[in-house]
């Protein structure tokens, strides 16, 4: 039987960083302790589980301290490049730590492995690393999981099934991977657009890497994908924390989605609506309860966690508060008559403050448990729904948008007027229901850099983030960072220590980022922003 030692490598780290023969040494001690060999399809699947997905966490205090486990940080980059929420001004507290390890996205870093004090310090690489690992353990499964012995019908099902998986997965690292450090999806530019390297076999290879192109990147993921809905089709899924057929064509939808291939993007969303076309009523869930839940009719899949739900304000005490909260663009989109005004976004617990995000309800009180879903990799229905009205849109079929939008908006809203819109109007209301309906979800930050490409209708917006500085506790100055319309920022640069270990992968462009200091004035004027030019 074929050794795991020989066969896991840690491609992120043993191939594309300096660092990481370390790192390749260590993964490959913490299998060969409890798994010398694969066995059965059944190691393969305990496998993938414990290291091909993503894993959730909790926030919960103990010794007077917060702490946190399971895979802290997932992909909660995503939040903090939005416009979703800001810093709340007179809170200076920070109890999840992430203030600091977030400041070179939160404030759109030209290096993003840069400290608040402008100087360099590393860690940047561990999203790439992550994702790159996590297609190995996907790559290794694939490899080995066809020479697995079949002692019934079941083993040959389940066989499939793990194999479906893992190309799910693949698929999902690849497209997270391609969103984050290659530019926007433009059918016009992308056979001339480096991707992301692509690497499917489980074995080290001693070689310079190439990042290929965005097409050829997104061919990968669409090859990943499909092959995924071939050897789900007709499987049950072990949980909703498993890869499923439902889910894959999901993604393949959004995929030809950010591709602007807008028949495909509705054909697949038509095909998961045929197979699951369930809506949570939002006028059916208690004050206060999660909106999302992985027992919810809506949800498909879901792995990761939900601790960005943790960094909103609660009814601690006084000033020792989390430091953020949802920012008035966002409030200012939820109408009075909207059932997610209110338990989306509505006031912290005791109403002390506004801005607090309800729709996973992690205020304080709520600490301890465990995350039932994720807000980075959630795929739930509304999707399908939001996805086929917007394709519909740019096909010029505003009609059999609106419609679709109506079903949708039946459940969202206390008496809605039906949808009547069309053209540029039709897909700005599209582009903001996405905006209402998926709020630190992770597809924020995606859609806003997709937007500016779209042939059709492209769209930007200039976004401030105010990095904030306390003197004896009280508010003393902000740093205020910009993001422009259109803005290089919108893709992430190649970590330093992969591109000076691989020197061939290049880097993306990307602005330096200058701050404008705005000192207290001792008013409470929201729009300081407003006085000063850029």
């Amino acid at each position: 039987m074929k050794s795991l030692k020989k066969h896991i490598t840690y491609f992120a780290t043993a191939a594309l960083t300096a660092a990481g023969l370390t790192s390749c040494s260590d993964f490959l001690t913490e299998y060969s302790q409890d798994l010398a060999k694969v066995e059965g399809w059944q190691d393969l699947d305990e496998v993938l589980l414990g290291d091909g997905y993503m894993h959730s966490s909790r926030i919960y205090i103990a010794n007077s301290a917060v702490w946190n486990d399971g895979d802290a940080d997932g992909l909660n980059i995503l939040h903090y490049m939005t416009d979703e929420f800001d810093l709340y001004q007179d809170n200076y507290c920070d109890y999840l730590g992430v203030l600091d390890r977030m400041f070179p996205f939160y404030t759109w870093q030209q290096d993003t492995g840069t400290d608040k004090d402008l100087k360099y310090a590393g860690g940047d690489a561990q999203y790439w690393n992550d994702l790159y690992s996590r297609i190995n353990v996907c790559n290794m499964v694939i490899s080995l999981i066809d020479d697995q012995p079949e002692y019934s019908l079941d083993d040959a099902e389940q066989k499939e099934r793990v194999k479906g998986e893992a190309y799910f997965l693949r698929g999902l690292c690849y497209f997270f991977l391609a969103n984050l450090y290659a530019q926007p999806y433009n059918p016009a530019t992308a056979a001339d657009l480096p991707g992301v390297p692509v690497k499917n076999t489980e074995y080290v290879e001693d070689m310079e890497y190439d990042r290929g192109t965005l097409e050829s990147t997104y061919t990968q993921i669409l090859d990943d994908l499909h092959a995924a809905t071939g050897l789900l089709k007709g499987k049950t899924p072990k949980s909703k924390y498993h890869g499923s057929c439902e889910a894959a064509l999901l993604m393949l939808s959004r995929v030809y989605l950010y591709m602007q291939d807008w028949d495909k993007a509705a054909d697949y969303a038509d095909q998961v609506l045929a197979m699951n076309n369930r809506l949570l009523n939002l006028a059916t869930v208690a004050d206060r309860s999660n909106s999302v839940s992985i027992s919810s009719p809506e949800t498909l899949f879901s792995m990761g966690n939900y601790l960005i739900a943790a960094n909103f304000t609660s009814s601690r005490s006084g000033r020792d508060m989390p430091a953020f909260r949802v920012s008035d663009y966002m409030l200012d989109l939820y109408t009075r008559d909207d059932y997610r005004n209110g338990l989306y976004v509505g006031d912290a617990d005791g109403g002390r403050y506004d801005g607090a995000f309800l729709k996973f309800n992690q205020q304080y009180n709520n600490w301890g448990g465990m995350n039932d879903v994720s807000s980075y990799c959630l795929l739930r229905t509304p999707e399908a729904y939001l996805t086929k009205a917007e394709a519909l849109a740019y096909k010029g079929q505003d009609a059999q948008a609106c419609k679709v939008l109506d079903s949708f908006l039946s459940t969202r809203m206390a008496n809605p007027s039906p949808v009547s819109l069309s053209g540029n109007a039709l897909i700005d209301f599209i582009r903001e229901e996405r905006a209402r309906e998926f709020l630190l979800e992770g597809h924020r930050w995606f859609d806003l850099r997709r937007y500016t490409v779209c042939a059709e209708y492209p769209w930007s917006k200039v976004i401030d983030h105010s990095y904030n500085y306390y003197a004896s506790y009280y508010f003393d100055y902000a740093d205020v960072y910009r993001l422009e319309e259109y803005d290089d920022a919108y893709t992430l640069p190649i970590p330093r220590a992969i591109r000076e270990f691989q020197v061939s992968l290049g880097n993306n462009p990307r602005p330096a980022r200058q701050a404008n200091r705005v000192e207290d004035n001792g008013d409470d004027d929201d729009d300081w922003d407003d006085d000063w030019d850029w």
